[in-house]
């Protein structure tokens, strides 16, 4: 979907352009997106828990996006505190776990900020996140997203959940959206 340029940014079809000139708010899966998809399992007897691995790039981009003056959410099926703790410490006000509708969501967040569906991008990477991603003006995945997703969206990321995924998207938005 992209072919790098020696500065190492993704060139975009015209078509991949339009659809990021109107975004306004990135929306962002956990597990597989935002963290590299697996769960870690920490601590021992009656302190036990699951926890997420997440990259510093990911979370510098998301601040450099939140900066430009837009807008992040996270929209996750899964409720771990990790996650929750990432999202407080990069300051996302719209992040929202344990979501068995994350359409309808997405919708509420829309009015919430007076926005329309094309003005959002979403990241997701599994089955279940299918019906959002239909939904969005810019749908991204990740490399290793299952193969529906990956037939789904407009863009798939060169680097993985986890591991930059996110970074890049955000920076594509800074690039390409209207100011």
């Amino acid at each position: 979907m992209s072919a790098l340029l020696d500065d190492d940014q993704p060139t975009m079809a015209p078509h991949l352009v339009a659809r990021l000139r109107p975004i306004r708010l990135l929306c962002l899966d956990v597990d597989g997106v935002l963290s590299d998809g697996h769960l870690y399992f920490a601590g021992g007897e009656g302190d036990a828990r699951f926890c997420q691995r997440f990259s510093v790039r990911d979370g510098v981009g998301i601040k450099l996006l939140q900066q430009s003056g837009r807008q992040v959410a996270i929209l996750s099926e899964g409720n771990i505190l990790s996650g929750r703790v990432r999202a407080e410490s990069l300051g996302i006000a719209h992040a929202y776990f344990g979501l068995r509708d994350k359409v309808a969501t997405f919708r509420a967040l829309l009015l919430q900020l007076s926005l329309q569906p094309e003005h959002a991008a979403f990241v997701g990477d599994e089955v279940s996140d299918l019906a959002l991603l239909s939904q969005v003006g810019f749908a991204a995945t990740v490399p290793d997203a299952v193969s529906e997703v990956r037939r789904a969206v407009h863009y798939v990321t060169q680097r993985p959940g986890g591991s930059g995924a996110v970074r890049e998207v955000c920076d594509l938005i800074r690039r390409f959206a209207d100011t």
